[in-house]
């Protein structure tokens, strides 16, 4: 990783490295409120020294001594987000040539995407205990079969797929290896080698 890299030439030559990660768009810079931070690792003391400079322009996330580890948060962070508009994308097109206006969709879709933001605790808790079935509410078996349901109505919409399929080629995958039980935590182990 290039900040790993980064660390070990500035420390080679005396210096301490600090790198950030900013999870803000420009309007959140200056703005407390707005909720933009900047994901901090490397040097703890260099952090600890300068972290009342460091939050003026946006709050601040201390993630680790490891030094490539602010660019790893941030995107894993973004990662998440793109996965998002592809969901938000692809609800759109559903109903582009219908009736039903963007602007009524929208607050449901963020209703619903915050009520289901709590997931990722549960998920984070699957793959630290290894229990991929542990508080599995939707198993993998109840949602590939209703994938054939958003795959249908997305033809019946004229709208590609491709926004959802490959995550749904993923869950297949683990429901043919005999994982139907479990929710989609083994998703995981099918992306990391």
């Amino acid at each position: 990783m290039a900040r790993r890299r980064a660390s070990a030439w500035a420390e080679a030559r005396g210096a301490r490295f600090l790198d950030g990660g900013i999870m803000a768009v420009p309007p959140m810079i200056g703005v407390p409120e707005a909720g933009g931070y900047v994901f901090y690792s490397g040097s703890r003391a260099l952090f600890d020294a300068h972290h009342s400079a460091l939050a003026i322009p946006a709050g601040t996330a201390y993630v680790g001594e490891d030094p490539g580890f602010a660019a790893l948060h941030d995107v894993a962070l973004l990662s998440a987000m793109t996965g998002m508009f592809a969901g938000l994308s692809h609800a759109f097109a559903l109903i582009r040539k219908e009736d039903v206006a963007p602007g009524d969709l929208a607050p449901l879709l963020v209703n619903w995407l915050t009520a289901m933001a709590s997931s990722a605790y549960e998920l984070a808790d699957q793959l630290q205990s290894g229990d991929y079935t542990k508080g599995v509410v939707s198993n993998l078996a109840m949602m590939v079969e209703g994938n054939s349901t958003m795959l249908r109505t997305a033809e019946d919409q004229g709208v590609s797929a491709e926004l959802l399929t490959p995550f749904m080629a993923l869950m297949e995958r683990r429901l043919a290896d005999g994982h139907g039980d479990e929710g989609t935590a083994g998703v995981v182990d099918l992306l990391t080698r």
